[in-house]
């Protein structure tokens, strides 16, 4: 086994130098294809759509790809190695309508209203300061009948979580896979990530890292987006949560 590299820190700029390189090859594929397909049913006929905290792009060609013509996407993605997978995803795809800002969600700019603002995985990094703020922001800049969208955040209160493996792929010779667990700080959590790479039996590395998140259930979601001039959509029971603009 070779040695046990730990960090901690938070969901900042930086916070994603660990977890960038496993971050494709751990992600649930079940979970990311629920996701996808749920996209394409609720954004039908969104014409410009803000995607915040696009991470290596796994749901940004699905928002490419269901666009109408004439449209476009804006993916905000503050953290330099988590923007280098997105970009060299984007760049593979031919001429995509889609523009990268290296801003975070409260300071991206973007020119005239949009249709729809897209929070998958991300929402656990914002305070619930940080959250009003984000909320007044964007509700800003939809168009009246516009959308916010996140995915349901888990767990709704702050409870520990034992440690849980979930199993990644396999490239080549070697197996990947993640330990997950979390702990209870006052009225967060503190999760630790530690990623793993196996080869046949042997365990051949393992990298963890630990960040402070936020816990928000859909009670108080429902409640903060009301007072930012929301109304919630039905719920389609598809794992996301979507709110339109007053």
């Amino acid at each position: 086994m070779s040695p046990t590299t730990t960090a901690t820190g938070t969901r900042g700029a930086d916070g994603y130098a660990v977890n960038a390189q496993y971050y494709d090859l751990i992600f649930p594929a079940a979970l990311r294809d629920a996701v996808n397909a749920a996209l394409t049913t609720r954004l039908a006929g969104a014409r410009r759509v803000v995607e915040i905290g696009s991470g290596t792009g796994q749901f940004t060609a699905t928002l490419l790809a269901n666009l109408p013509d004439g449209g476009e996407v804006f993916a905000v993605e503050p953290a330099a190695v988590m923007r280098a997978a997105l970009i060299t995803r984007l760049a593979a795809l031919e001429d995509p309508p889609v523009t990268v800002l290296p801003e975070d969600a409260l300071t991206a700019e973007v020119d005239g209203p949009v249709d729809a603002v897209v929070l998958l995985h991300v929402l656990t990094h914002f305070s619930p300061a940080d959250r009003e703020a984000l909320w007044a922001r964007w509700a800003a800049r939809l168009n009246p009948g516009g959308l916010i969208l996140v995915d349901v955040q888990a767990p709704q209160t702050p409870v520990a979580v034992p440690p849980t493996t979930m199993p990644g792929r396999t490239l080549g010779r070697r197996r990947y896979d993640t330990v997950a667990e979390a702990t209870v700080d006052g009225d967060g959590l503190v999760w630790t990530m530690t990623y793993r790479v196996h080869e046949g039996d042997r365990l051949i590395s393992e990298e963890s890292v630990s960040f402070p998140s936020f816990v928000v259930s859909d009670e108080v979601l429902h409640a903060e987006l009301g007072d930012a001039g929301f109304e919630p959509t039905a719920d389609l029971r598809d794992g996301l949560l979507a709110w339109r603009r007053r």
